[in-house]
């Protein structure tokens, strides 16, 4: 044989060397099948004689087996049946089963398997430990009550395990209690299964297995931590009325149709993590009393939260929503609830809804940072919903998030840049967002608007009575009578305290929004004030008021246009005279002259003289005039956005 010949055979032997290696390694799942024997009456017998000890429970080794319950092979079912329940329900000890790797023809029936009892003191075995009685104790419909009208349930003491085998029958263990596990990682259910009112007392582990028709688990209490993760629910699934009272894991889910988890409890944590949900996904009526996970899934229709309540977070974050998520009547214990970070509205008819005025209120996000879609979306969602105090609580919470942003550049900026224009315009438009975020929450709250205009107005009309009233004291005194100073102390006093109200009942920061406004009110004006009255008058006019008054018309106008200062034309000059100081009711002429000088609204024409005048007066009046029309730029800017009639019209696609 020439060396060529040699080199082929070689080179073969090393193929097939390697082939065998990998089939021994990796046995495929013809392979698997090939190994499977069929059950027969004696080898049940020979099993049932000799149970394995598995993690320190007696089990019954039922592996790689192909067992045939169908209808045609009915004489091996029934002995099938009978064997294994005479084994179970008469031994002293508790009895596992392992299906493992095996093939089970047939309907799988938990009846017809377990001990069938009333969850009494007075009917459950006596041969129960005390860790079995415990479990059973904790089920719903244990009574230690009359035995009238109580149902039986099926008892399993020892384990059930189903790895990688496949049931082509229907799986019926309804009303069934499993005192140990249940594992059935990566098995194949072909047809329906029922786990309806079911009790595991025991850790469930269905992990990377196949529900091809529908599952039911209605009712059922999961007692230990729940594994369903990667598994592929292709039919309807059920799990109303459920308690999970440890964690529960449904990572990497497919849902193919609808599946149900209305009037569920969760006491623990709960993990649907990169969730793939090609239809209806509802959670109506359930509690949540550990976490929620939803983070990285997909939902390609309905997800639904109505009527359910949060005791601690939901993680939204990088979820892919194409249809609606809806949070209706929701109740959310944490004031951070719902994590959006990286959330998407996938299609034109993805919605978000909740109660208005109160879901975004729970929404958060720690960084805008690569968030600025998300919260263009989730604010695009509300206003398209008509839920305005929503869309104006994100931006609201956006823009703080941006002045956090700003603030940390700003913070991390060299010394050497500090005289750089773009660094002095980083500085102004931080000042701006800060005005903005506590005098209005960034033209979001009206109410909070109101009390800052309520507070500026009885300030300015205080302050100008002071002013004009309070000239001197020697030689002739030019001051107010008592009334007056009671009228405007109190009538001052008022306003400040109702405005006041309003800001601590609608600013987030009650104190500091004051203080902001504190320092727009008080010190310039009181610099002007102060320094008069340091320097004295010395004018003629003394004994006559700052303020003329048309007494031409009296009526309610809006003068946005009228400047503070009287025409300059005659014919105008005529109609204009001097408040009377000895009228009882003159101190509201300063309030409406403050009205009128701050938002073009008032009742009197009402305005400052241009002749012997000095000048630091006119320089507080037009101060005041200046902050007005900044006033009005912002309540309308504010109205804009919290009435929805307006607001279409000026936020239409």
């Amino acid at each position: 044989m020439g060396n060529r010949q040699w080199g082929t055979v070689i080179k073969l032997a090393c193929i097939l060397f390697i082939l065998i290696f990998l089939l021994i390694a990796h046995p495929s799942p013809i392979l698997a099948d090939l190994e499977r024997s069929a059950l027969t009456p004696e080898l049940l017998q020979q099993r049932i004689k000799s149970p394995q000890l598995q993690e320190g429970i007696l089990t019954l080794d039922l592996t790689y087996l192909e067992i045939d319950l169908t209808a045609d092979n009915n004489e091996f079912k029934e002995e099938f049946y009978r064997q294994l329940q005479n084994f179970l329900t008469h031994s002293d000890k508790a009895i596992g089963l392992d299906f493992s790797h095996s093939l089970i023809k047939g309907d799988l029936i938990s009846s017809r398997l377990g001990m069938s009892t009333v969850l009494s003191p007075e009917i459950l075995p006596k041969n129960l430990t005390q860790t079995e009685r415990k479990i059973i104790e904790s089920d719903p419909q244990f009574s230690a009550q009359s035995l009238e009208h109580m149902s039986s349930v099926i008892l399993f003491r020892g384990s059930l395990q189903f790895n990688e085998s496949t049931i082509t029958g229907n799986v019926d263990f309804a009303n069934s209690l499993i005192l140990q596990k249940i594992e059935a990682k990566q098995a194949k259910f072909t047809k329906e299964i029922n786990f309806n009112n079911a009790d595991f007392g025991r850790k469930v582990d269905f992990s990377k297995s196949v529900f091809k028709q529908n599952a039911n688990f209605n009712g059922s209490q999961f007692q230990e931590p729940v594994k369903f993760n990667q598994v592929q629910f292709l039919g309807e699934s059920s799990f109303n009325y459920s308690q999970f009272k440890q964690s529960a894991d449904f990572s990497e889910v497919v849902f193919n149709k609808v599946v149900n988890f209305s009037h569920t409890s969760w006491l623990d944590s709960s993990k649907f993590i990169t969730l793939n949900c090609r239809d209806r996904i509802l959670f109506s009526n359930s509690i949540f009393s550990g976490s929620l996970n939803l983070s990285n899934s997909t939902f390609e229709k309905s997800i639904v939260f109505r009527n359910s309540y949060f005791r601690n977070m939901i993680n939204l974050k990088n979820v892919k929503l194409l249809g609606i998520m809806d949070f209706s009547n929701a109740e959310f214990l944490k004031e951070k609830a719902i994590n959006i970070a990286g959330f998407a509205f996938d299609s034109d008819t993805a919605k978000v809804l909740g109660n208005t005025g109160e879901i975004a209120e729970f929404m958060y996000l720690n960084s805008i940072e690569g968030n600025e879609t998300v919260l263009r979306n989730f604010i695009q969602n509300f206003r398209d919903s008509e839920q305005i105090p929503d869309a104006n609580q994100l931006e609201y919470k956006k823009q703080k998030l941006t002045k956090q942003q700003l603030s940390e550049n700003i913070i991390r900026t060299p010394y050497q840049d500090y005289w750089r224009l773009s660094f002095i315009q980083k500085i102004g438009h931080w000042l701006l967002l800060n005005v903005l975020l506590l005098l209005s929450q960034y033209g979001t709250n009206f109410s909070l608007l109101l009390g800052v205009g309520l507070i500026s107005i009885g300030y300015f009309g205080v302050l100008f009575w002071f002013i004009d009233r309070w000239r001197r004291r020697l030689p002739t005194p030019i001051l107010p009578n008592l009334y007056d100073i009671i009228c405007m102390v109190s009538s001052g006093s008022s306003l400040l305290v109702i405005g006041t109200i309003e800001i601590f009942n609608s600013a987030e920061y009650p104190f500091i929004t004051l203080l902001c406004l504190s320092l727009i009110l008080i010190p310039l004006p009181l610099s002007l004030v102060t320094l008069m009255y340091e320097r004295g008058r010395y004018h003629d006019l003394m004994e006559s008021s700052y303020f003329l008054l048309d007494g031409g018309l009296r009526q309610l106008q809006l003068l946005i246009v009228r400047l503070p200062i009287i025409p300059e034309f005659h014919f105008f000059r005529d109609r204009f005279t001097p408040l009377m100081w000895e009228r009882r009711w003159n101190w509201l002429n300063y309030y409406d002259f403050s009205l009128n000088n701050f938002l073009k609204l008032g009742f009197n024409d009402i305005r400052l003289r241009d002749q012997h005048l000095p000048g630091l007066i006119s320089t507080l009046v037009w101060y005041q005039w200046t902050l007005g029309i900044l006033y009005i730029a912002l309540l309308f800017w504010t109205l804009s956005r919290t009435i929805p009639g307006l607001n279409l019209l000026i936020y239409l696609k």
